[in-house]
């Protein structure tokens, strides 16, 4: 008995997830971008995904990494930013850095913003994924 709760309590410690990372490009700072493509939501106009970037370099937070949630307008190529967490490692691992500060992302969007992606940017070739994989019309293809 006590081995089989052993065994419960090693892998319940273990940081196990269901996402899976896909590269979608590498911004001027050499930080890196992925999208989480096996939780990708389509939910009548928009479709839902999460965005992790691994940065190059610490921020002053002492982040490695951010994993933010975005609802996307495919058609009109519109970005919500809906959430967001900062974690001490790179790719989503580590403690959370902290998940109420900055209240703006890196590129100077704040909380529930809707903003225009620019064709061929980092941050629109990641929707376009999100939008692709769903079969989304991205009239800017």
């Amino acid at each position: 008995m006590k081995l089989v709760l052993f065994i419960c309590l090693f892998f319940t410690s273990l940081n196990l997830s269901a996402e899976s990372w896909f590269k979608a490009g590498v911004n001027a700072r050499g930080d890196m971008f992925y999208i989480d493509t096996d939780n990708i939501e389509n939910e009548n106009e928009f479709v839902y995904y999460h965005n992790l970037i691994d940065f190059a370099q610490p921020t002053a937070l002492k982040a490695r990494s951010h994993i933010s949630k975005y609802k996307v307008d495919c058609v009109e190529n519109k970005q919500t930013w809906l959430d967001y967490q900062y974690y001490s490692q790179h790719m989503g691992k580590g403690k959370r850095v902290t998940e109420s500060l900055p209240v703006w992302n890196h590129y100077g969007s704040t909380l529930n913003e809707i903003r225009s992606l620019t064709v061929g940017s980092v941050e629109y070739d990641v929707m376009k994924t999100a939008c692709d994989s769903v079969g989304k019309d991205n009239s800017l293809r």
